[in-house]
């Protein structure tokens, strides 16, 4: 008997956790799995992509992960990349956003509750509020307005929604509660209050997930994860097309060439999964194509630690959507992370654009650079030039859960019923993090190995 034909669609971080979660457990069961993953690019892991230039490691996409979620850990532990994995400075409990033109620390215990003003008095106490706050509505909610029925206005305006912007590049005004941040919904479902729901996961051990990285940037997972998978993985290998054949699929690769499989995996962005649908189902293409996305760039700046008025202690800024700027955040790399930077110098990243300036991505590298050094600079008041800088402009990066984003997301699903062998996974489905996308990936897996086991 033949093994099953696997192919794998998109070599982003999904792709590379769902193809090695077949490959390492089809080894330790002894199964046999002609697997095959396909990306269009030529470099493996999307987003997560490195430079390490001048002493300096600089992230292009995504800096670390949470470990809220097992995924991210185990993959790194089963690629042997267990002691390159560092911890984030305690430094970067300190956050702060921009209100005023000022940096303003975000309180994160009742101390530094009392002495922030990051709110003021009346802000403070309307979300000391938040246990009488109404319950939830028949509609569904927008972060913006949950934000603003539990903690009030202020505070849903300063805190939430700049969060929410350094996290999803999104607007909280647009954004589905249940969809983009379900955890906020259960807390207040399963304590009737926020706070009340805080102080309960403390007693029960759950605090605040801890940030890691890999010594070397993100990138290394992604490239040890293309390595464990050899000759399985075609860069450079855009699929165009998806039809039946025979019992199984036939994807058309570009240049007229085919391949044949049992399952088909489209571990890539909706608009990507839509294009290569389209064909095959034309409702189901146009039900993926309905998922809006943000574009964002990213800009990191080195220079010599004196040339800073202040040191850069803690873990960034957030710029709250009042101050009419493209920067949504800063991240303090060196502060952050050891190694990130070499003795006597300093690496920051700006990350521009979402729905405040989309077209932040179209520009040109120097017109962004010189974008981010201009609000970078109206802030820290650096007058000096930078030893370097770097780019990276991501076009329609991120997915965005707008209000009716789970309705979609199951009509998309019931849609792909008719297709046996047709997955969709990714983040414009389940969570748009960086470790939701290898949990996601993961979990594929696992059902892939539970449907041949049903067939078998």
């Amino acid at each position: 008997m033949n093994p099953p034909r696997v192919a794998v669609v998109g070599a982003g971080i999904t792709g590379l956790a769902l193809a090695h979660r077949l490959s390492s457990r089809a080894r330790a069961e002894g199964r046999a799995l002609a697997l095959t993953v396909f990306d269009a690019g030529t470099t493996p892991g999307g987003h997560a992509r490195t430079t390490r230039e001048h002493g300096y490691v600089v992230e292009a996409g995504p800096n670390g992960f949470l470990d809220r979620l097992p995924g991210p850990l185990a993959l790194a532990r089963e690629l042997g990349l267990e002691a390159e994995l560092i911890e984030a400075s305690p430094a970067s409990k300190r956050r702060f956003i921009v209100r005023g033109g000022r940096l303003r620390r975000v309180p994160d215990s009742p101390a530094t509750f009392l002495t922030s003003d990051a709110l003021s008095p009346l802000g403070k106490a309307r979300l000391l509020l938040e246990p009488w706050a109404s319950g939830p509505p028949a509609h569904e909610e927008t972060v913006h307005e949950f934000s603003t029925r539990r903690i009030g206005l202020e505070a849903a305006d300063m805190l939430v929604d700049a969060a929410v912007s350094g996290i999803s590049a999104g607007d909280s005004r647009v954004l589905s509660l249940p969809a983009a941040f379900p955890l906020m919904a259960e807390m207040e479902q399963d304590h009737g209050s926020l706070l009340k729901a805080m102080f309960a996961r403390r007693k029960q051990g759950l605090g605040p997930p801890r940030l890691f990285t890999l010594r070397g940037g993100m990138g290394d997972l992604a490239h040890a994860a293309a390595r464990a998978l050899g000759p399985s993985l075609q860069l450079g290998t855009p699929v165009v097309g998806l039809a039946r054949g025979g019992e199984g699929w036939r994807l058309a690769l570009e240049g007229g060439t085919h391949w044949d499989a049992d399952e088909v995996l489209l571990a890539l962005p909706a608009k990507g999964a839509a294009r290569v649908t389209s064909g095959l189902d034309p409702t189901l293409s146009a039900a993926l194509e309905a998922t809006p996305f943000s574009s964002v760039a990213v800009v990191a700046l080195a220079f010599r630690a004196s040339d800073l008025p202040r040191p850069l202690a803690g873990y960034g800024y957030l710029v709250t959507q009042a101050e009419g700027m493209a920067t949504l955040g800063v991240v303090w790399e060196s502060t952050l992370f050891e190694g990130r930077a070499p003795a006597g110098h300093v690496l920051v990243r700006a990350i521009l654009g979402g729905p405040r300036q989309p077209d932040v991505a179209e520009r040109t590298p120097e017109e962004t650079t010189l974008l981010a050094r201009r609000e970078f600079t109206a802030i820290m008041g650096v007058t000096a030039e930078p030893a370097h800088a770097w780019t990276f402009r991501w076009p329609g990066a991120i997915a965005q859960y707008t209000r009716g984003h789970v309705t979609r997301r199951e009509q998309a699903r019931a849609l792909l019923t008719r297709h046996p062998g047709l997955a969709l996974v990714g983040t414009s489905y389940d969570g748009v993090s960086f470790g939701s996308a290898i949990e996601a990936g993961r979990a594929e897996a696992d059902r892939v190995f539970a449907r041949m086991d049903a067939r078998s």
